[in-house]
């Protein structure tokens, strides 16, 4: 029901999550957990409301339950008018916070703590209770989202995956030098790294921090790095998955994408891509409409094809 959905994405979640508890086996049961991170959220003075997470639901099981998971430095806000738009094609949506992201002061170095480690709890955690939600879990995540999604897609039995833009390595770098440079960066006392130096903290959107530590970043690589090796060894474990990729994406390098697209293809995963042509001006965030509107009707149609396929 709307008026349920509302509510529940008018507050927010927890920091970083603990493990699934055992018990945790029905709808009505992951609504309430999911309720219970979002309470926590709102009471959490340092979280922006547009940092809290969204559970929009329909009061019962559907057959289609979507995880979206926002990009780095960003939030769920990111992702709420899509949010929306596949609520009302009948979809029960969870739009979590990843740790560390949705803080009220943008220039919060909090960042620096997140580990390879957290964002594989986290992201597992959030499968499990959105699996609940409906009979095929479809997970959608952009840039670090997507590379949540990719890590779901090799380790858990996701319906359908749809990573968009997944961050596993900065343009212009080969896994072999960027992995070189992230691991020595990771040794390296931490420095912050402005998104666009030009405008420095006034970037948009207001509720996206406008940077990072070099820290964090290398931990998102490391997590590719892992998917890269389990994907050498073993069949990835979701059922489909389409890559979705910018053409004129200026923020990642696509080939390493697609390489570890074509190592699942050759553990005969029949995983698909889909190349997006004529966005405009080269853009890596191809979802927030509050800084690309066209998304609505260059991206959100394609997104929700598949989305509710």
């Amino acid at each position: 029901m709307i008026a349920a959905a509302v509510g529940a994405a008018a507050t927010s979640c927890s920091g970083p999550p603990s493990a699934m508890t055992p018990d945790v086996r029905s709808f009505a049961q992951a609504c309430a957990a999911i309720e219970q991170d979002i309470a926590s959220d709102a009471a959490d003075t340092t979280i922006a409301s547009t940092g809290r997470p969204r559970l929009y639901q329909h009061g019962r099981p559907v057959t289609h339950a979507i995880l979206l998971l926002h990009g780095f430095t960003n939030a769920p806000q990111q992702f709420d008018e899509l949010a929306r738009a596949l609520y009302a094609r009948g979809g029960n949506v969870f739009v979590p916070r990843i740790p560390h992201h949705g803080k009220k002061d943008r220039l919060t170095q909090d960042l620096d703590s997140l580990s390879v480690a957290e964002l594989q709890g986290f992201s597992q955690r959030a499968y499990e209770l959105a699996r609940l939600l409906g009979s095929r879990t479809t997970v959608l995540g952009l840039s670090l989202g997507g590379t949540l999604t990719m890590w779901l897609a090799q380790t858990r039995a996701v319906d359908l995956a749809i990573p968009i833009a997944p961050f596993l390595m900065p343009y212009g770098w080969t896994r072999a030098r960027g992995g070189a440079a992230m691991r020595v960066a990771q040794v390296m006392p931490d420095f912050y790294w402005w998104w666009d130096v030009r405008v420095r903290e006034n970037t948009r959107p207001i509720y996206a921090y406008p940077g990072y530590p070099i820290h964090a970043l290398a931990q998102i690589t490391f997590l590719g790095d892992a998917i890269f090796d389990l994907a050498s060894r073993q069949k990835p474990l979701a059922r489909r998955c389409t890559l979705v990729s910018n053409v004129d994406d200026p923020g990642i390098n696509n080939d390493v994408s697609r390489a570890l697209l074509r190592a699942w293809q050759q553990h005969g995963a029949p995983y698909h891509d889909l190349l997006l042509h004529n966005l405009g001006q080269p853009r890596h965030d191809i979802i927030d409409p509050t800084t690309f509107p066209a998304a609505r009707t260059l991206v959100y149609p394609k997104l929700t094809a598949l989305a509710m396929s």
